[in-house]
């Protein structure tokens, strides 16, 4: 950078860094940095001008050195208090980017030190920053206080306005997804509940109560319901109905029959209140509205903890129960109370007529029952599917094809047409906030149900072809990867498939089992065989170039052998024009024909 014996500025010289580390010549712009640095020219030295230890702190911290960034960092504020505080942010992420419990500690000091020194210029966007660092370090403890701080800060819950609202509830749910049992979301909910406005309290219990039907913790939704009437908060039917679902998940006789009682007296303050008919609200809403409520306290503690009245979710929940033990009497009484209350069902209850009409093998009714509910004139009141509600509709159809005397019925729907339904369903959840509980619910929890369920039913229906673009349309859309059981589940599928091209008599000569276990013994021989191309084809030797892999690109890895299997076994009975215009067909059907389904093609296979 010296030109005619004279020596660049310290501006010129941390920016052709800057650009040479930006360049890709990153140990390149870290030697030279260190260079100056180590430098005893007097005349040359940029070494202890705050710019230049500014430029090292932040590319030691692009580089991911998070100990030589912070090193840096202490020296530069050690020469110059006062400087420019912004670069702390860049060694503040770095040490939350590493799964080192000290650098995570450093962070904290980080963050400490920094409000101190921009107490009069911090922002939403600081906090904000801070937050997230914290959050993707999955670190509760120091997130739990970072949120602490914007509150006690006036950063969050300020005013009633619903933008303040809004980002104040947006920053809870992050912050609460790092609950992972119900220890932690107790804590969580305990601290929120100490530093939040009262106006939030309920809305705090009731995903408290959320977490406890999660985990399964009837003793914490109790706890926490007692909680409620000791700080003078009456709980609502929501929170009650979430303590019904707590009790009935342990399927523990007691907690099963504690619930049904509760579940009963709430049926029987009421005939279900009208308002259940009225548009639901969000929670932002409902927080506005407190905003403007004087909430008496109740003094009368027998009057405090009287059941709410029962509304839509709560027969549905009591009528789930009943069905399930067939106890048919009570199911249809609460049927009839329903109906002359004339409430409009939900989502709930939705699930569990199709469900009942399932388990009496009415499976036209319970897809009637759906389409009624879910496809209506537009400002007509209808239901809107959660995902329960769609892998309902899936099971049905599993239900039914494995059903010879319903297999054909022309008036339910064919594997293709209910793919379309989930996936244009999914494109209406997905800008919603609450998505991701759409998502699960229609994964369940532990993401398997879904996807057996889809197989097979493009088994019983034999449409390998329609199988693959759903595998590839839920890792699309849904991010859900196939199981371990798919390829087993392909594999049998595509026994059938390659049995047909036998000649009748050829069948005939043969004992039909003993003809399809040779034929899955071959295709599970072939399966093998492409894994191991696959795998030599990626340079793949062992287990070390799986563990430097994502999640989604192992899944990712997967499906496309899937895709190369199927394609393989298609096209020993059909052309390859021939198998990829059927996959475009499915794809065409579907509502998706413009997806990839792979990364090879039939022409490309062997």
């Amino acid at each position: 950078m010296a030109t005619v014996g004279k020596s660049s500025t310290v501006g010129s010289r941390t920016a052709y860094l800057e650009q040479k580390f930006l360049d890709g010549e990153e140990e390149q712009a870290l030697a030279e940095w260190e260079a100056d640095h180590a430098s005893a020219g007097p005349g040359a030295r940029q070494d202890y001008k705050p710019e230049h230890l500014e430029t090292g702190a932040k590319l030691y911290a692009l580089a991911g050195n998070a100990d030589r960034a912070r090193e840096v960092m202490e020296e530069l504020y050690e020469l110059y208090p006062t400087w420019n505080p912004s670069v702390m942010m860049h060694v503040f992420r770095v040490h939350t980017d590493t799964d080192s419990d000290q650098h995570r500690a450093e962070a904290w000091k980080i963050y400490i030190n920094m409000r101190r020194l921009m107490l009069k210029s911090l922002t939403l966007d600081h906090y904000d920053a801070w937050f997230v660092g914290f959050l993707e370090a999955r670190h509760v403890r120091y997130a739990k206080l970072v949120f602490r701080d914007m509150i006690k800060g006036g950063f969050l819950a300020a005013s009633s306005s619903p933008n303040d609202i809004e980002a104040t509830l947006r920053r809870f749910h992050l912050l609460t997804r790092l609950g992972t049992d119900i220890e932690r979301i107790t804590s969580l909910s305990l601290q929120a509940i100490t530093t939040l406005p009262s106006v939030y309290h309920l809305h705090v219990f009731g995903y408290w109560m959320e977490a406890a039907v999660k985990f399964i913790a009837p003793q914490a939704a109790a706890n926490i319901l007692d909680m409620m009437f000791t700080r003078n908060y009456r709980p609502g039917t929501t929170h009650f109905n979430l303590f019904l679902r707590a009790l009935l998940r342990t399927q523990e006789a007691q907690q099963v029959t504690k619930a049904e009682n509760i579940g009963w007296r709430m049926i029987e303050e009421t005939r279900v209140a009208r308002s259940d008919r009225k548009s639901p609200i969000s929670a932002s809403e409902i927080i506005f509205s407190r905003y403007s409520t004087i909430v008496e306290p109740v003094l009368d503690s027998d009057a405090a903890r009287k059941v709410p009245q029962a509304n839509v979710t709560t027969f549905a929940l009591i009528m789930q129960h009943h069905a399930a033990r067939e106890q048919w009497e009570h199911v249809e009484y609460l049927a009839r109370r329903l109906k002359e209350s004339e409430t409009f069902p939900n989502s709930t209850l939705m699930n569990v007529l199709m469900n009942n009409a399932c388990r009496k093998g009415k499976f036209t009714e319970a897809w009637k029952l759906y389409k009624s509910l879910t496809n209506v004139p537009e400002d007509t009141p209808g239901v809107f599917p959660d995902g329960a509600s769609i892998r309902c509709v899936w099971k049905m159809l599993r239900l039914a094809l494995g059903n010879e005397s319903t297999r054909d019925d022309p008036e339910l729907p064919r594997p293709r047409q209910l793919l379309a339904e989930t996936i244009s369903w999914w494109h209406l959840c997905r800008s919603r906030h609450d998505s991701e509980q759409f998502r699960t619910g229609l994964a369940a929890e532990n993401k398997t149900a879904l996807t057996n369920l889809v197989m097979h039913c493009f088994s019983y229906t034999e449409d390998i072809a329609g199988s693959l673009v759903a595998l590839h349309a839920m890792r699309r859309y849904l991010h859900i990867f196939p199981t371990d059981d798919v390829a087993y589940i392909l594999q049998r599928q595509a026994a059938w498939v390659d049995m047909q091209r036998e000649e009748p008599a050829v069948r005939a000569r043969y004992n039909l089992n003993k003809m399809r276990r040779e034929t899955l013994a071959k295709l599970a021989g072939v399966y093998d065989i492409l894994l191991q191309k696959r795998l030599e084809r990626l340079g793949y030797t062992g287990d070390e170039e799986y563990a430097r892999m994502s999640d989604d690109e192992i899944g990712d890895h997967g499906l496309n052998l899937l895709s190369e299997f199927v394609r393989v076994v298609m096209k020993r009975t059909y052309e390859p024009d021939v198998v990829e215009a059927m996959i475009q067909q499915a794809k065409e059907d579907a509502g998706v024909p413009d997806m990839a389904t792979g990364d090879l093609t039939a022409f490309e296979v062997a």
